[in-house]
């Protein structure tokens, strides 16, 4: 197995295809002729060409007019194009047939369509630049052992083509199996969560061990939602605790919540932050409710949790139920909640049912 990664990132290069200096004079004659380039076929302002000129040094337009040619002839915009010239300006000194072609063939060959390469390369040119043989092909049979088929492979290099050369993804995959998560769970990383394999190895492992210290099984969901929200940015993390803090909750309770419930540590400061707020302030529940209902914090505040919530209330007003601040309610589908709160109680349905689909409309605290 060892071997199979040594061989898989085999160090490799596209070889420097700019011309060498022959005196001072040419030096400047074939900047200018960059810059001008940039402007005139690129479409760049004067300013940023000259910025870019400084990643290439163009001696005439044969290979750069060929290599915008290929590139259009497969569906790629001019603002792709400036984009990825923008990114990766060496681009244009690159032989079209021998370097950019061969990758663009192996990703159709793989059953991608044309949009399917377009945007693979747009989100990351950097792949251009790699082996095809020692570094491009070895990735894509990597990742394809896991995802099993070519479609669901290139259905994720779509959302993370660095999984084409990066050396991450196969050191945080070998952690993960180590740690004892079965090749299935990866499955869910590769389709939900692809991003927190192209950490650093370093900073996943210890998020691993964080996370398994905290509680969860690496043979559950739970471990990989869990190792996602903990890989987050440290900063986002500690914001989320302050924001918790805020409603009064401890940090057992904190733990408690994440434990059950690690999405909930995913939801966004300014949702956990609204949710709090029609809950707690409006609705008069106590924070802890949530804690030990943390799902709650995932749903949707204007099509769910706002119209449930009018309904419980209404409900108790009425003293046909004892407590509207219940979880059950909401946890349920929208059949089943409209059959045991609405239209059940046949003297208040109609006048239940439109409060229901008014506060839908109009996801209004009032």
């Amino acid at each position: 197995m060892l071997s199979y990664f040594r061989r898989l990132f085999k160090t490799s290069t596209t070889p420097h295809l700019l011309q060498p200096f022959s005196s001072s004079s040419s030096s400047s004659q074939n900047h200018s002729f960059t810059v001008n380039y940039l402007i005139q076929n690129c479409g760049f302002s004067p300013e940023t060409a000259s910025k870019l000129s400084k990643r290439v040094l163009l001696n005439n337009s044969q290979k750069p007019d060929s290599v915008l040619a290929l590139f259009k002839s497969y569906g790629f915009s001019n603002s792709q194009l400036s984009s990825l010239i923008k990114t990766r300006t060496d681009i244009l000194s690159y032989d079209p047939n021998k370097t950019i072609l061969p990758k663009f063939n192996f990703l159709l060959s793989k059953g991608a369509s044309n949009s399917d390469l377009v945007h693979i390369i747009t989100r990351n040119p950097l792949m251009l630049s790699q082996s095809l043989q020692n570094t491009i092909t070895p990735c894509y049979d990597f990742i394809k052992r896991f995802l099993l088929s070519d479609q669901s492979t290139i259905a994720s290099l779509k959302h993370c083509s660095c999984f084409l050369y990066s050396k991450y993804p196969s050191h945080n995959i070998q952690l993960l199996l180590q740690y004892g998560v079965p090749e299935s769970k990866l499955l869910i990383l590769f389709q939900n969560h692809y991003y927190i394999l192209s950490q650093n190895p370093s900073i996943f492992e210890k998020g691993i061990a964080e996370v398994k210290e905290l509680g969860f099984d690496p043979k559950t969901t739970l471990f990989i939602v869990a190792l996602r929200a903990k890989i987050n940015s440290k900063s986002h993390w500690e914001r989320k605790i302050y924001l918790y803090k805020k409603w009064g909750w401890s940090d057992e309770i904190i733990a408690s919540a994440f434990l059950k419930y690690p999405w909930c540590m995913l939801a966004s400061e300014e949702k956990i932050e609204a949710v709090m707020q029609f809950l707690v302030n409006h609705m008069g529940w106590e924070s802890n409710v949530l804690a030990k209902h943390p799902m709650l914090l995932m749903m949707s505040l204007e099509k769910r949790v706002i119209p449930r919530a009018f309904v419980l209330k209404f409900l108790q007003s009425k003293g046909l139920i004892k407590d509207a601040k219940l979880a059950a309610p909401f946890k349920v589908s929208e059949d089943l909640f409209l059959k045991r709160y609405v239209n059940c109680f046949e003297e208040e349905a109609s006048q239940l049912l439109k409060l229901y689909e008014e506060k839908r409309d109009a996801s209004t605290f009032k």
